[in-house]
């Protein structure tokens, strides 16, 4: 990404949008979006020359450098797979449609996991342990032989509530 000069002028929220000026910070992002959407349209017309067009939703364009370096992203393997011996007519295909690419990687990304809402709070209420009568007994003796002040008395006797 390019340095730009800090500014301590007041601007116009407008002159960032403004599309005559070729050298704000948010020209220079729009034109990122801007080639990122060509890449991936590029992508999947490759994928439908060669017969690969029902993965397209699956792949994804992650970091593009300065370079001419691409990563391809997929939540599946064997894509992967499938795509390494397709790499060559791939990164021909860039190359043909006015993208100089130097090279082309392949990962496998990690399923996403959804993060749990304030609203979804059933990580707080726990099934009950199933614990034998001797472990409980055995709890309950270390109980009555620590300190009541001690972290280690409250934690006993918050698991003796939950195994009970």
């Amino acid at each position: 990404m390019p340095n730009f000069k800090k500014n301590s002028e007041a601007l116009e929220i407008a002159k960032f949008f403004d599309p005559s000026t070729s050298d704000g910070p948010i020209t220079h992002i729009f034109d990122e979006i801007q080639k990122r959407h060509e890449l991936q349209l590029i992508l999947e017309q490759a994928l439908g020359k060669m017969d690969l067009v029902q993965y397209a939703p699956e792949i994804f364009l992650g970091e593009i450098t300065v370079e001419g370096e691409i990563k391809l992203m997929t939540q599946k393997a064997v894509l992967v797979s499938k795509l390494k011996n397709k790499l060559p007519s791939l990164l021909n295909y860039f190359r043909e449609s006015g993208f100089p690419l130097k090279a082309i990687h392949l990962k496998v990304s990690p399923k996403l996991i959804p993060i749990s809402t304030a609203k979804d709070d059933s990580y707080l209420h726990h099934a009950p342990l199933e614990v034998s009568t001797s472990s409980k007994d055995a709890w309950q003796n270390l109980l009555k032989e620590t300190d009541e002040d001690s972290p280690v008395y409250q934690a006993v006797k918050k698991l003796l509530k939950r195994i009970n």
